[in-house]
């Protein structure tokens, strides 16, 4: 298992900050190049607990997709979701378990912080030990996928700052 966080200071109070976050419609897709799919699988909303999404996306340029749980929310803090993916790299497949938690601490006059805390667990099997040291070791995958979150809070810190278009 491997886990990290990723923050932005964001010039936005944490309400304006946690409005943009919790419309995961109107930044997700277009805050990575490597998004490719967002589908709410349910018609609860992905700031509710039990919200399911199932996502298509690449991490370092291994394609996968995974669907997931809305598992915890404090309204106008954090959000977390947690899911079953597959990746495909050499033409096999690898199931992990992973999620994310975004979360919004204020900053004093001046702002907030905005964080996501990722986390990903390779299966046990020998398959599985064999991927995680690939992706560790051969692919850097965990800085890729420092990176791909980094992309994401930069992304949106840039659309909050500009304020509404």
């Amino acid at each position: 298992m491997f886990e990290f966080t990723e923050a932005v200071d964001v010039a936005a109070s944490a309400a304006q900050t946690w409005d943009a976050l919790k419309d995961i419609d109107g930044w997700w897709i277009d805050s990575n190049p490597e998004h490719q799919v967002l589908e709410h699988l349910d018609d609860r909303a992905v700031t509710e607990v039990g919200a399911t999404l199932r996502i298509r996306e690449k991490i370092g340029g291994i394609p996968g997709e995974a669907v997931g749980t809305i598992t915890a929310v404090e309204p106008g803090r954090a959000v977390s979701w947690e899911a079953d993916a597959r990746y495909r790299w050499i033409g096999i497949s690898i199931p992990v378990r992973e999620g994310v938690t975004w979360q919004v601490e204020p900053r004093g006059t001046d702002g907030c912080t905005l964080s996501a805390t990722v986390w990903a667990q390779f299966p046990g099997t020998g398959l599985g030990r064999a991927a995680s040291f690939a992706f560790r070791r051969l692919l850097g995958g965990i800085e890729k996928d420092r990176t791909h979150a980094r992309v994401e809070l930069l992304y949106l810190k840039k659309a909050i700052e500009a304020g509404p278009v």
